[in-house]
């Protein structure tokens, strides 16, 4: 029975002091202060200005058959054109899309802005026979 009781004991201490570090941890969390969320437009370092922020392909070598993954980010664009046309693009700050080229070409992005601003990228991907 004296046993019984001495081992009794050690889920009670257990408890104990997780209880404690428990109520510790939530006090803790509340004492320290929080730092101020702000808010900003993710753009607005870029002002009004039209700008082509990327424009690139990972794979700038590639052999026939294969494909490539072309991305493109514009800001500030009213209308996005790629040349050749392969793929239905539009003003994206992210985006990207498979390419398979049958022969080396070169792509241009050709973005368009508010008034007559342009901005133009161009890049190639080489087809090794």
């Amino acid at each position: 029975m004296k046993t019984l009781v001495r081992i009794m004991w050690i889920p009670v201490v257990i408890t104990v002091l997780y209880t404690g570090w428990v109520f510790w941890q939530r006090h803790s969390s509340e004492t320290q202060p929080r730092p101020e969320r702000v808010e900003r437009d993710p753009l607005a370092k870029y002002g009004k200005d039209l700008k082509i922020l990327q424009f690139y392909t990972a794979q700038p070598e590639i052999a026939a058959g294969q494909k490539a993954l072309l991305c493109y980010g514009v800001v500030n664009a009213t209308a996005v054109r790629l040349e050749p046309p392969v793929e239905s693009v539009w003003p994206s700050v992210s985006r990207c899309f498979e390419v398979k080229p049958a022969k080396t070409t070169r792509y241009t992005l050709k973005a368009e802005g508010a008034g007559q601003a342009t901005a133009e990228e161009s890049l190639e991907i080489v087809v090794k026979k």
